[in-house]
């Protein structure tokens, strides 16, 4: 953590964005000199002063002001090249604008004194050294400098009038000098600490995106390397598994199809932390096609009847919308309907039914899967939708999930345009949706962004 009271050694990366900052705000700057010269020169009564002065000071102004223009203009090209002699161009148009408006003040204080053209010319002099202190902020010096050639010339000037209106002026900006390089200085200190914060956060958020990366590539690599090998066990398992009960001893039949089963399981996993990984590294492509609602379905209870049928779960199907298209990856949102729609079987208990619905919703369709079980306790709710998280449960069927199914459905479904949700009663049930977009006839989906 940065304390205000240390101080920071800009390195280069740190230098050039503040170079880049100066240059930057610096451009409002000059117009706001030109405008007021403008005001001074055509307003004011100061042209009948010293013509001759005056137009010469207004060049001198022109100049450097075109001069720091073309600086920030040209930043990148003129500060890869040479950054130093960039610094010092900089600083000599600064200087040389504020010794400029500096001269001006002179010139008003001899012509009118205290009157309305000074005091246009003081005021405007007053709000360049505000406004100026602020811009210059990350400049190492260049600030402290800007306000000695802009304000000190006055305070002599005032003076060696001899008149005591004049000379209280002279205090007054003596003053206001002092507090400026004081506002100076301390904005120049929190500039510094703030980019150096600003740069330490932008480390440690690359440094946690490369961590979050090796982790994922590292994940991957595992799943790929186990998921060859653990496939011929699978393989193997189940041909023994296959074998007349007479080859093999109850027990040794009890171990195998134990293995098989676990077998199974840790493919799951593997391949649900794979589809995890491509998700979140936007590595999985979507193919956006129409699909016919009620077919897509009825396809999907069945090919999840198998899976109910074990836990003594039925699945009713609500008569859904005919001839109605949603717009999606059938791939995908069929894999979407296997997690809810398991989900929802792991918490029935055994002779309940499960019941998936199809209603328009907008623009929508909205396809929803109820089931009758526990319901999910208000303290997990807020975590519903995370990754490796699973509700507290007594029954043994739920801990045959990977805590993944959830956290990939809720991002398939967004990455498809839609949106995920669930309502859920305690000891009354639970009902997981999700709505997709409605194909209208005659326009095509659009497509994944």
């Amino acid at each position: 953590m940065i304390k205000c009271k240390d101080k920071v050694t800009p390195g280069a990366p740190m230098q050039k964005e503040a170079d880049q900052d100066l240059a930057r705000r610096s451009i409002t700057g000059v117009f706001s000199y030109f405008l007021l010269w403008l005001i001074i020169y055509f307003i004011s009564e100061l042209e009948h002063a010293s013509s001759v002065l005056l137009e010469f000071l207004g060049f001198m102004l022109a100049a450097a002001g075109i001069g720091r223009l073309y600086l920030a203009l040209n930043f990148r090209r003129l500060y890869a090249d040479h950054p130093q002699l960039w610094r010092c161009l900089f600083a000599l148009g600064t200087i040389v604008s504020a010794a400029t408006w500096g001269s001006v003040c002179v010139l008003s204080l001899s012509y009118d004194g205290l009157g309305p053209t000074s005091v246009m010319v003081l005021l405007s002099t007053a709000g360049i050294a505000a406004g100026g202190i602020v811009s210059l902020a990350p400049a190492n010096w260049l600030g402290g400098v800007f306000v000695l050639f802009l304000l000190l010339p006055i305070v002599p000037s005032a003076l060696l009038s001899g008149k005591l209106s004049e000379g209280g002026i002279a205090l007054l900006f003596m003053t206001f000098f002092i507090f400026m390089l004081i506002l100076w200085r301390r904005l120049h200190n929190e500039y510094w600490h703030a980019l150096a914060a600003r740069g330490e956060l932008l480390q440690a958020k690359e440094a946690a995106e490369a961590a979050n990366l090796a982790k994922g590539q590292f994940i991957a690599n595992v799943s790929h390397e186990l998921r060859t090998p653990l496939t011929a066990i699978i393989g193997s398992l189940g041909m023994i598994k296959n074998y007349p009960s007479e080859g093999l001893s109850g027990q040794t039949s009890k171990l195998v199809d134990m293995a098989f089963q676990n077998s199974k399981r840790l493919s799951v996993l593997i391949n649900d932390i794979l589809d995890f990984e491509k998700l979140n590294a936007n590595r999985m492509d979507f193919d956006i096609q129409p699909i016919a609602l009620a077919p897509f379905l009825k396809r999907a209870l069945e090919l999840n009847h198998a899976y109910a049928e074990k836990f003594q779960v039925s699945f009713k199907l609500e008569q859904p919308p005919t001839d109605v298209e949603i717009a999606a990856d059938e791939n995908r949102l069929m894999q979407v309907m296997a997690n809810l729609l398991s989900n929802a079987v792991k918490h029935s208990p055994a002779g309940e039914q499960v019941s998936v619905s199809a209603t328009a919703a907008g623009k929508d369709i909205r396809i929803a899967v109820t089931d009758h079980g526990a319901g999910v306790p208000d303290a997990f709710r807020k975590h519903i939708f995370e990754e490796f998280t699973q509700a507290e449960s007594t029954s043994p069927k739920t801990k045959n999930g990977t805590g993944l199914g959830l956290a990939i459905s809720k991002v398939i479904i967004e990455k498809m345009g839609g949106t995920i949700g669930f309502d859920s009663v305690v000891g009354k049930g639970s009902t997981f949706y999700f709505d997709l977009p409605r194909v209208i006839a005659g326009l095509p989906p659009e497509p994944d962004s």
